[in-house]
């Protein structure tokens, strides 16, 4: 199964994932840290002053000559007490038998406690208090006293103190990513340049990439890479070393058989045999135009081919040399043989586009009936350099017309004794060129238009 986008390993990924979560991880534990320490001397700072309170209230209880307690508040002094911008203010005063002094009566109970003063947090009347106790010993026993206020203050710098770290953390934590990024970025990019220097590179450099400025992390796979380049390069060069000794040791002993057939057929002594032998020399032309395709259909293979360069070559010359080559053919067969070539310049290996043109005439002539046309055309059109083949024959299916590049396919209108080859060879030598190729009918709709569009070359 083809793994999606999502599915395929990145080391981009894999790095920001690595760097990043830790990175978080880390600026999210030292905000807290900030927000604890900074609440921890505020929160001190506000208990020190409630314990300020309530050791001031306290020092305005004594006992009188009558050792009686008294409380020395005056209602002024009991207003300024409560006077509070934002926070509520209470307070209590408790004699040594429990019996209320001064203050609000129903305040919490404080918890038993060792310190003195203590401080502890409670709630009173549904809101959080902040309550501050104090035990001021007396002739007559220990005095009571509680302070409380309520926490909008405290509640207001802990915010502000919040929203202020997470600000600065917030930019910090922006900063952070925006160098991981850029670190991963910047460390990815000699792989970014070794990919394309490999992009650049066509089918056919098959020469090793330099690993100079290579990664140690990946010289041992541009290695690998380069070894197998120089496989291939090889591989591509011991093939086509031997087709071509192949085409050469195949065609010679052919054409001598058929030789051979022919002078035996023409002597006298041979006239009993003579349709015999003009079967068997059928039939040797025959096999060495099958051989002959054969060959050509391997020496067209990309793979033979992938360190072959391509060159400039005019399409008007490829169409002049090959018609010449298939006059005497097309005067056999009784078929009229038609040129309209300008000039057409593209890139390609001229004996392949040779090859190409070749088997698209024996094709149309083949197939066209005594007495009909076969047209070859050539020029530019746009950015598209064109060769074309137009005749008057059976035509193709439109059924079929995705199958005759087939190897071995021939179709229910086929003519002769054809091998089935000559459009498979058309269309790899196509593939080869990078070239698009149409099959459709002929003009006024008879026969077969057979076109086959290049890129044009229009560098002086």
């Amino acid at each position: 199964m083809k793994a999606g986008p999502e599915t395929i390993p990145s080391i981009r990924r894999r790095l920001l994932v690595l760097l990043l979560g830790p990175a978080l991880a880390i600026l999210l534990a030292g905000a807290a840290i900030d927000y604890f320490t900074g609440v921890a001397p505020i929160r001190a700072a506000y208990d020190q002053a409630l314990t300020d309170a309530a050791l001031t209230v306290a020092a305005h209880t004594y006992v009188d000559r009558q050792r009686q307690l008294r409380v020395n508040l005056p209602p002024e002094a009991v207003t300024m007490l409560r006077s509070d911008s934002v926070d509520s203010i209470f307070f209590r005063i408790l004699a040594p038998d429990g019996a209320l002094m001064l203050g609000d009566s129903d305040l919490p109970r404080p918890a038993v406690s060792r310190d003195n003063p203590s401080l502890e947090d409670a709630s009173y009347h549904g809101r959080p208090i902040r309550m501050v106790t104090y035990h001021s010993a007396t002739p007559v026993g220990a005095v009571q006293v509680c302070v409380a206020e309520t926490t909008q203050k405290r509640a207001q710098v802990r915010n502000r103190l919040l929203s202020t770290v997470l600000a600065v953390d917030l930019v910090e934590l922006s900063v952070v990513l925006g160098l991981v990024w850029l670190g991963v970025q910047l460390g990815l990019t000699p792989l970014h340049t070794l990919r394309d220097q490999i992009a650049r590179r066509s089918a056919r450099e098959l020469e090793p990439l330099d690993t100079g400025s290579v990664p140690a992390e990946v010289r041992g796979l541009v290695e690998v890479l380069n070894r197998l380049l120089v496989t291939v390069r090889d591989s591509s060069t011991a093939q086509r070393q031997f087709l071509e000794n192949a085409a050469h040791q195949l065609r010679t002993p052919l054409a001598g058989i058929q030789a051979q057939l022919e002078l035996l057929a023409a002597e006298e002594s041979a006239q009993p045999f003579r349709g015999r032998l003009l079967d068997l020399h059928k039939a040797a032309r025959r096999l060495t135009h099958t051989a002959r395709q054969l060959l050509a259909l391997a020496r067209s293979d990309q793979a033979v081919n992938l360190q072959l360069e391509l060159g400039r070559v005019d399409l008007a010359e490829v169409v002049e040399a090959n018609v010449s080559d298939n006059i005497n053919r097309s005067l056999a067969a009784g078929v009229d043989l038609g040129v309209e070539a300008q000039p057409a310049i593209t890139r390609g290996i001229p004996w392949l586009l040779h090859e190409l043109l070749n088997n698209l005439l024996e094709n149309a002539i083949s197939h066209t009936p005594p007495g009909g046309s076969v047209t070859v055309r050539c020029g530019v059109e746009g950015e598209v350099a064109f060769l074309q083949v137009l005749d008057t024959g059976s035509g193709i299916p439109v059924e079929e017309r995705t199958r005759v590049v087939e190897r071995f396919f021939r179709g229910q209108h086929a003519r002769g004794d054809g091998s089935g080859l000559g459009l498979a060879i058309v269309a790899e030598v196509a593939r080869l060129h990078e070239a698009r190729l149409h099959i459709g009918e002929g003009g006024n709709g008879r026969g077969t238009s057979v076109r086959v569009e290049f890129p044009a070359d229009t560098s002086s």
